[in-house]
């Protein structure tokens, strides 16, 4: 009887304590290390699809990404230049796909071609060139939050006990644990929320708690991009909608094109998502000779994004009376659904309301890298990336967080993540490019 995908299992070797049951490390060998490098290369779309995947967990929205991907697809397709690029955001390309066609296992649903988009030009890859990501002679230490490292042959266990943080004499036992397809998502899920991501493999039906998320302030670039009219409630500070032209719209689509270690990078290795900054950055700081290739430990931390010329469409038709049509108007909730423009009154929302402040602000980079990491671990992703823009609000009583300054946690988590520097190293996007806003 012939193997399905289904029935392929990856083997990996646990030690965990026998008081907590939770996982101390993991070794593992290529087949698995592999299969956790390719997280890395999932864009954001593809990853906002698999994790609403049943698995032994359950679908699992992340932030906002479910329900920006769920409102594109509910779009109408006149509002792009073509129903193709539809398909491109809801069904992104791996841009490392051919380093990836040799996993074990491979969540990524995602229709294959031989053909991918770099920065500028198509190119060809050879059938042979790429086998993975790390080479097969390496051992590898994985912590129970993802930070990985080679396995040091003249280290004792105590010493590597001792290198993972752990001083005192404490009750291990080592387990074997067979890895399935439906393992692997879990895996994914718990990567994006949770800092115990090794533990859900011992568990049948795993739980898991869900980060906080506080804003920054920041300070502004000089390369102003669009101006977004914001209808803001003033009891709470809460970003109700936003009002744009084509650029919020092409934005908010190109998110979900972006693949994740390419996000991490912008983000300057502090995208505050669950354990995948610690996976990201011990890759970052590992040796190149573990690696397959350079060009293996590149396309992890350094990706390809995809460059994406305008998506939506200038409505330039004329009316009955020949008259021009307006431009087109995007409406954006706070958790990033993206519909064409509808009167205020729609949404009972009336805009001279003593509790509702409209105000324009200026979106440039900055603006454009605060949304995209709200929007990884929060449905507030406007008034979140937004609120160093709304100064009178801070400080407001409210269960969205107005503080200015920026953490991240996860409840029962030791560890927790925070900036103290900002997005200014990013030059902004060229404004000669009125139609496309996009990160390269």
């Amino acid at each position: 009887m012939a193997t399905t995908e289904a029935d392929v299992k990856v083997s990996l070797k646990l030690i965990v304590n026998k008081e907590t049951k939770k996982v101390v490390f993991a070794e593992a060998k290529k087949d698995f290390v592999d299969i956790l490098c390719s997280f890395l290369t999932l864009p954001l779309g593809t990853i906002a699809r698999l994790v609403e995947n049943e698995s032994n967990m359950g679908p699992l929205p992340i932030g906002s990404l479910n329900s920006l991907y769920h409102s594109v697809a509910a779009l109408d397709s006149r509002c792009l230049w073509a129903q193709e690029n539809k398909e491109m955001v809801l069904r992104p390309r791996n841009t490392a796909q051919d380093f990836c066609k040799t996993l074990k296992i491979n969540i990524d649903d995602t229709h294959h071609t031989k053909r991918f988009f770099s920065t500028g030009s198509f190119f060809k890859c050879s059938e042979n060139e790429f086998n993975g990501f790390v080479n097969d002679a390496t051992t590898f230490v994985i912590t129970d939050d993802l930070i990985l490292m080679p396995k040091s042959v003249d280290r004792t266990r105590l010493a590597q006990l001792q290198d993972l943080g752990i001083e005192g004499p404490i009750s291990l036992k080592e387990m074997t644990v067979k890895v399935t397809k439906k393992k692997v998502l879990d895996l994914l899920k718990c990567s994006l929320l949770s800092k115990s991501c090794l533990t859900v493999l011992l568990q049948k039906k795993p739980r898991i708690q869900r980060p906080t998320f506080l804003s920054r302030s920041v300070e502004n670039d000089n390369g102003i991009k669009f101006n977004l009219k914001l209808f803001i409630r003033k009891s709470d500070g809460k970003v109700l909608y936003a009002q744009g032209g084509n650029e919020i719209a092409n934005m908010l689509l190109s998110f979900l094109t972006f693949p994740l270690g390419g996000v991490v990078r912008k983000l300057e290795g502090n995208s505050c998502v669950g354990s995948i900054d610690g996976l990201y950055n011990s890759i970052v700081d590992m040796n190149e000779n573990y690696f397959m290739s350079k060009s293996a430990k590149n396309r992890l931390v350094d990706p390809y994004l995809l460059l994406l010329m305008s998506l939506i469409s200038f409505e330039t038709s004329k009316t009955n009376d020949g008259n021009e049509k307006e431009p087109r108007m995007f409406v954006v909730t706070d958790d990033l659904v993206v519909t064409q423009s509808f009167p205020t009154a729609d949404l009972n929302l009336d805009s001279s309301s003593l509790d509702l402040k409209e105000k324009v602000v200026a979106i440039g980079l900055v603006e454009c890298l605060n949304i995209l990491k709200a929007s990884l671990s929060s449905t507030s992703a406007l008034t979140i990336g937004l609120a160093h823009l709304l100064p009178e609000f801070i400080g407001c009583s409210s269960d969205i967080a107005c503080s200015p300054d920026i953490a991240c946690s996860s409840e029962g988590s030791d560890s927790a993540c925070s900036s103290d520097g900002g997005y200014s190293s990013y030059d902004a996007c060229s404004s000669d490019d009125a139609d496309s806003f996009v990160l390269i």
